[in-house]
């Protein structure tokens, strides 16, 4: 696709996406396209961990919660405004990662992932089982309720879904931003080499836990914010909601679905299953919990047996070939 094509498409993108709450009235089917939004941006920040360095990580779900509960701790007792929760939220999953990572990418392969599935689990049981944490009433599984106090673009708060739609998309952007900038500098070729061969980076001189770490820690970053932005959304956060493992697949899926390592894979996949679980509950309720999930595992195997190397690989190469056969 030529350079100018693409610029045709960016700009057709953006004015949809900038006009969408205009066409859309509906609140819940605005909701659609929030979910959607913030799923594709989670998949992007797992996608800076999990594709560019190649490091499987399955319990990602931790930083989310981590933010949504830092951010709405603050923002109950200490009245501090979610925008600056969200940054002390993102700090603390940032130095968390940190050091897990110091621990957890001294090991390799499925020893890592499960390593990564154990920290979620150790927190979310810590979390589960204690009603006070650091000082403040986190009232264990029943968890937080946000107060509401007035629509306020500071607080967070708005009587509409328009201004969380317009902020999820300021998220995706910058986030895609962020992928496409580390993907494209010196510390992405870093990261590429060392998901392609960490012994042979190591030996070239490159600082092979320097470089995960400072991904791992973006990534996490990143979540966090996704964490916080969910709680002022839903205006809770308990525990099996935001420290779920379910949570962390489903981020993970939707990078594999989509294909791993590339810029628009992450994004893709979110834009076509995201919308699932919502419509699963809308027809079926309650009454069959976790279908979607069943649903996502179903499209990833297919995946694998069909298109190993996901959706919009797969259609990027067919593109190209399409495009050579026509000269």
């Amino acid at each position: 696709m030529s350079r100018n094509k693409k610029w045709i498409w960016f700009g057709i993108g953006a004015v949809f996406s900038i006009t969408l709450p205009m066409m859309v009235s509906n609140p819940y089917a605005l909701q659609f396209f929030i979910n959607m939004l913030l799923f594709a941006y989670l998949a992007t920040g797992w996608n800076i961990i999990g594709g560019y360095a190649g490091q499987m990580a399955l319990g990602n779900g931790v930083y989310f919660g981590i933010g949504a509960y830092v951010s709405t701790v603050l923002f109950v007792y200490e009245n501090l405004s979610p925008w600056v929760g969200m940054v002390l939220g993102g700090g603390v999953a940032a130095f968390i990662a940190l050091l897990m990572g110091r621990m957890t990418f001294r090991l390799s392969g499925s020893y890592f992932s499960l390593s990564t599935v154990a920290v979620l689990h150790v927190i979310r049981l810590f979390v589960l089982s204690s009603n006070r944490l650091f000082g403040y009433e986190t009232r264990g599984a029943q968890g937080i309720y946000v107060p509401w106090r007035g629509q306020s673009f500071l607080n967070m708060q708005f009587e509409g879904k328009t201004e969380y739609y317009y902020i999820i998309l300021a998220f995706f952007v910058i986030g895609l931003f962020i992928s496409w900038w580390i993907k494209t500098s010196r510390m992405g070729y870093y990261l590429a080499a060392i998901n392609t061969n960490q012994e042979a980076t190591s030996s070239l001189g490159v600082n092979v836990m320097g470089m995960k770490l400072k991904a791992s820690c973006i990534s996490a970053f990143m979540t966090a914010l996704g964490g916080s932005f969910y709680a002022q959304f839903i205006m809770m956060v308990d525990p099996s909601r935001v420290l779920g493992y379910d949570l962390s697949v489903q981020i993970m899926l939707y990078a594999a679905i989509g294909g791993r390592g590339t810029l628009a894979g992450p994004v893709i996949a979110a834009f076509l299953l995201a919308p699932l679980n919502d419509l699963l509950r809308a027809v079926f309720g309650t009454t069959v919990s976790g279908l979607s999930l069943v649903f996502y595992g179903l499209a990833l195997m297919l995946i694998i047996y069909f298109i190993p190397q996901g959706i919009w690989p797969y259609v990027s190469e067919k593109l190209k070939e399409m495009k050579g056969s026509a000269k």
